[in-house]
């Protein structure tokens, strides 16, 4: 798993974090879901856009789809239906040019929306790029996938604490590698290893050049979880 977080643009680039995982962070769910580029087709689609969306109350059936199987897979969040037919041709074609190009033309977020997300993917959970309107966003989504992908592996942990979270955040914005097959684990804690390797935009370079990479790591960290609670430690 790899992060890099462009402060400037409030953007996450990262391999190793897949749709569901994303969603499931966040207790409180997203609002509907505009559908830049997939290969879904439910009951929605606005004649306006020429575009599918998922409403909310159907996104739990949607959560379900394998949307890793479309290739490219580009939504972003939207507040309310009304909102879809107050776009101007500009907005529009913003919208059409983000899914298109996986990058904004001006900025990725849209008042008449009030998306808080863009999630720009292409073979989901190999490559993503998420713009978050509010960088906490980010800082909540940390709180949450560390203990879900311990939970997939039937050991149970706590949500990290804000500090944790936080302190991942910063590490993010150098470039860092999570190096889950290296956790040294023992009955009553865990610890992640973590490299500061720099910013990698090219993921088939960061696969090729792993070892190399993790050699000339800037700096090591642990995640550590012990007595219920993790902390970030230096390792050099």
């Amino acid at each position: 798993m790899y992060m890099i977080f462009n402060e400037a643009d409030q953007s996450v680039i990262s391999t190793g974090v897949n749709f569901n995982e994303f969603v499931s962070s966040f207790p409180a769910g997203l609002s509907n879901i505009l559908l830049l580029a997939s290969g879904y087709t439910g009951q929605d689609f606005h004649s306006g856009l020429r575009m599918d969306f998922v409403r909310k109350e159907r996104l739990e059936e949607f959560y379900r789809e394998d949307v890793y199987k479309y290739g490219d897979f580009c939504w972003i969040d939207f507040g309310s239906m009304p909102a879809l037919d107050q776009l101007e041709p500009q907005e529009k074609a913003e919208l059409l040019y983000l899914g298109h190009y996986h990058q904004p033309l001006n900025t990725p977020f849209f008042d008449k929306l009030s998306n808080r997300f863009v999630y720009l993917a292409h073979d989901d959970g190999w490559y993503n790029k998420i713009y978050y309107r509010d960088i906490q966003d980010y800082t909540i989504m940390l709180q949450h996938i560390f203990p879900a992908k311990w939970h997939a592996r039937k050991r149970k942990v706590k949500t990290l604490g804000l500090d944790a979270a936080e302190q991942l955040t910063s590490l993010a914005s150098k470039g860092v590698l999570v190096e889950w097959n290296r956790t040294i684990k023992t009955r009553n804690s865990l610890e992640i290893p973590l490299n500061i390797i720099g910013e990698i935009l090219n993921l088939d370079d960061l696969y090729n050049n792993l070892e190399k990479l993790k050699a000339k790591a800037e700096a090591e960290y642990r995640l550590v979880y012990k007595d219920k609670h993790w902390t970030v430690n230096s390792v050099k």
